[in-house]
């Protein structure tokens, strides 16, 4: 617990506090309190009730008013939407947009922030509000990266592109020539904006690489510092009891794959189905049962898993996130198929309990999973790959397999645990 001499009073901003980079602010935000800090998490758009997260949006009591909005910003999307491939989840179309003005979110505050922290801000806090935020308060200002928008001209993954690394000019997300500006205009923007004292966290190797690449970020601090995970939840245990609760097999081996869509093509779900096919295959030239392994798939848009995969499957839908942790605990592996990606946190989560890994060699993978030691980092998009991982962890021996499981929560408390990643974030803070 900090003494109040060294009390810090945080602001994060945050366009809402749901799905992944949202519940991840919340959990930031959590623990910055939990370690004495005063810390808020503000958002433009809130389905919880939580402590300490407030709702910043601009309030208009005219009913005609707020459906005349509505109509607007359906209309500017229907229009907008064919501009751009989808893949490349191009949000940011105008950076020079005020969604929110700094008098808003000043009004809105009982406090003068010694820090402002900036998570996943898209459609919310522009980079002109951002250098307003910064002159009026003299906070210290860093961005937690949970994807690569903060340093594009608009588009969170760009996959092969390079422009980030210049100026974003012929912007492969944009699919109409004359449009292509939007993304040098929004770069153009930040780099005119972005205060010069900003300082960049990112989640992993993967992404601290692309941002020392960034021509936006030169001459900026850019640390690096994996995404927390509560080690007194996210832990092993018994995987008897474990799978009992989703009526396996004791015996049998558990495959777990978790995915928001299977045909979600940044998650790579075709190169899971691919991989499943090459194993059943293989089982079945050696002569053996498919009924030796147990798939547990966690997600939506199954249909083709259920269709593909003769090997015994069950689907969980989306898990909350206890029986989210029952399911890693269950697992004799997790399997992550993600193909462009900051994380995916499930990495995080699976090695805190205990659960090898075998992914692709994308994100946070490049920290934490290691071939022999927590699993089995599988050359990037080879199907074989990615099969042969799976099938070196599932027949590992029992004191093999006990060997690969504690190395996972070792690493995972290493680079992981809560209370130590956020005392490395407040050193950066007061740094």
């Amino acid at each position: 617990m900090e003494s109040e001499k060294h009390k810090l009073n945080i602001l994060n901003l945050a366009t809402e506090d749901t799905w992944g980079a949202g519940i991840a602010s919340v959990y930031y935000n959590e623990l910055f309190n939990k370690a004495g800090h005063n810390s808020w998490l503000f958002v433009k758009q809130s389905r919880s009730s939580l402590n300490h997260v407030l709702k910043i949006e601009k309030a208009h009591t005219n009913i005609f008013i707020q459906l005349y909005i509505k109509i607007i910003n359906r209309l500017s999307r229907i229009k907008t939407k064919h501009f751009f491939d989808p893949k490349y989840f191009f949000f940011n179309i105008d950076e020079s947009k005020e969604y929110i003005n700094t008098k808003e979110i000043l009004d809105a505050l009982t406090f003068k922030p010694d820090v402002i922290i900036l998570h996943w801000i898209s459609t919310f806090v522009n980079s002109k509000t951002i250098n307003e935020l910064v002159n009026a308060t003299k906070a210290k200002i860093v961005w937690l990266m949970l994807d690569n928008a903060p340093f594009t001209g608009g588009c969170h993954f760009p996959w092969d592109c390079k422009g980030f690394h210049t100026d974003c000019s012929n912007c492969p997300a944009i699919l109409i020539s004359s449009k292509k500006k939007i993304a040098i205009n929004n770069l153009a923007l930040k780099k005119e904006f972005l205060p010069n004292s900003l300082e960049i966290i990112t989640c992993s190797e993967f992404d601290f690489i692309k941002a020392k690449k960034a021509s936006l970020f030169i001459n900026k601090p850019i640390h690096k510092i994996l995404i927390p995970v509560n080690e007194k939840k996210y832990k092993p245990a018994d995987k008897t009891k474990a799978k009992h609760f989703f009526n396996i097999d004791a015996n049998k081996k558990v495959i777990f794959y978790g995915t928001i869509k299977l045909n979600n093509i940044r998650k790579g779900g075709s190169y899971f189905l691919n991989a499943i096919s090459i194993l059943q295959k293989e089982l079945k030239q050696e002569g053996r049962s498919l009924d030796e392994w147990f798939i547990l798939v966690a997600g939506s848009d199954l249909q083709d898993a259920k269709n593909q995969i003769e090997i015994p499957l069950i689907e969980v839908g989306f898990l909350s996130e206890d029986n989210l942790i029952k399911a890693y605990q269950a697992a004799d592996v997790f399997i992550s198929t993600s193909i462009e990606d900051s994380g995916p946190l499930m990495i995080n989560q699976s090695i805190m309990c205990a659960t090898p890994v075998v992914s692709f060699a994308m994100g946070v993978a490049l920290d934490l999973v290691i071939t022999g030691e927590t699993g089995y980092r599988a050359k990037l998009k080879d199907t074989f790959d990615l099969a042969k991982g799976v099938k070196y962890v599932l027949e590992l021996n029992d004191m093999e397999y006990m060997k690969l499981s504690g190395k996972c929560r070792n690493i995972g408390l290493e680079l992981c645990k809560s209370e130590e990643q956020v005392a490395k974030l407040v050193e950066i803070f007061k740094n």
